[in-house]
């Protein structure tokens, strides 16, 4: 495996432009869409800022950030729209397993039906994946102690307090977050529960890919925000790969209006497993080393999510801890507060730029439009 951070790199993917991808029958058809609209928790689209300072200074002509940090209010990231709709499903999966539930049943008639069979949520958790689990269970009929976290021992107290203030349970286990993600399986095998985890394995892959569908509605926001096309570029920050996943399957499928979104990565100089596998070819792990970009600290990208990368993704890049400090410094000074994942996307973009014979190669000039996506706020860890 690699051990040291990588050097300024940009990794380019021509043929990723005539790539064209095959959403699943729930994303053609707006049915993850408006699962997420009928939500009780969904508040409206989340906010497509213009930055025009930072575009003038950059010589674009548009650069919009969409900020994912009031999504869902004090917890401050995108991923509750991925887990809502897996814990969706996977609640349904369960339940069918006696009788039969429609795939279009109602958020009231199955959170009655969770309840009425005591179903049983588990998750294991070092951030506040475990409190967005806790809270989202509750819209689905899982109260209280139905929900059970495992929580490595050595985890800030505020994440086992973010869980319980839920109204969940909170176990803490000893050792790190390895032996509190297999305590959370054997648990939830023993008690016939749906366990929530972002990471497949052979025997545990639909309530991954569903988590990866229900981002979806992130773009499908962000088309009818610039008009109902798609922006020129996009920029998306990476950890195991989910999120880059559902932009690619969103922004090259077939489109009537034969526009085509180009996508643009970005990880951790410490922690780029996509970077590594893109410029190697094949999937690759690589050793992770610290960063502020706790989010994108991931040292695999999701087997499931690599073969669509492989192919869709027309831009790599790395960015360290100091770039992308000064990063949120500059979006902070436009009015915009992010967390290092959310200053990643705009020291990315600016990596490129830079570079003013690729910027000429990506069609980075003239009228395009960019729209960088800020997964965090402050406290999204």
């Amino acid at each position: 495996m690699s051990t040291t951070p990588l050097p300024r790199s940009i990794y380019t993917n021509p043929a990723a432009a005539s790539y064209s991808s095959s959403p699943s029958e729930a994303l053609t058809s707006n049915t993850v869409f408006d699962f997420h609209t009928s939500l009780p928790t969904y508040i409206g689209p989340s906010e497509l800022i213009p930055l025009a300072n930072l575009a003038t200074s950059l010589h674009l002509k548009n650069l919009y950030l969409k900020d994912e940090s009031h999504r869902f209010r004090d917890l401050p990231s995108f991923k509750p729209l991925g887990l809502s709709w897996g814990i969706r499903n996977g609640i349904i999966t369960e339940l069918s397993e006696e009788t039969p539930i429609s795939p279009t049943i109602s958020l009231s008639e199955l959170a009655i039906k969770a309840k009425e069979a005591q179903m049983k949520l588990i998750a294991a958790s070092d951030g506040k994946f475990g409190q967005a689990v806790a809270r989202l269970g509750k819209l689905f009929g899982v109260e209280g102690i139905n929900t059970r976290i495992f929580i490595p021992g050595d985890a800030e107290e505020s994440v086992k307090g973010g869980v319980r203030r839920e109204g969940a349970e909170a176990i803490v286990v000893d050792g790190g977050m390895e032996e509190a993600v297999r305590e959370a399986w054997l648990h939830s095998v023993a008690v016939d529960g749906v366990l929530v985890d972002v990471e497949e394995d052979e025997n545990y892959e639909d309530i991954p890919r569903w988590i990866v569908e229900g981002y979806s509605t992130i773009f499908k926001e962000l088309d009818t925000q610039l008009g109902g096309k798609g922006p020129d570029w996009i920029v998306v920050p990476v950890g195991i790969g989910g999120l880059a996943q559902a932009a690619v399957t969103h922004y090259k499928a077939p489109r009537l209006w034969g526009h085509v979104t180009r996508v643009l990565t970005v990880e951790p100089t410490t922690a780029a497993s996509l970077h590594e596998s893109l410029r190697k070819g094949e999937i690759s792990a690589v050793e992770v080393g610290e960063t502020i970009m706790k989010g994108m600290k991931y040292g695999t990208v999701a087997k499931a999510a690599w073969p669509i990368l492989k192919e869709g993704v027309d831009a790599s890049t790395v960015v360290g801890d100091a770039e992308v400090e000064e990063a949120m410094g500059r979006l902070k000074k436009e009015g915009v507060d992010v967390g290092p994942c959310g200053g990643a996307v705009l020291a990315a973009l600016e990596n490129v730029l830079n570079d003013n014979k690729l910027r000429l190669e990506l069609g980075l000039e003239g009228e395009v439009t960019i729209a960088l996506i800020s997964t965090e706020g402050l406290g999204a860890r």
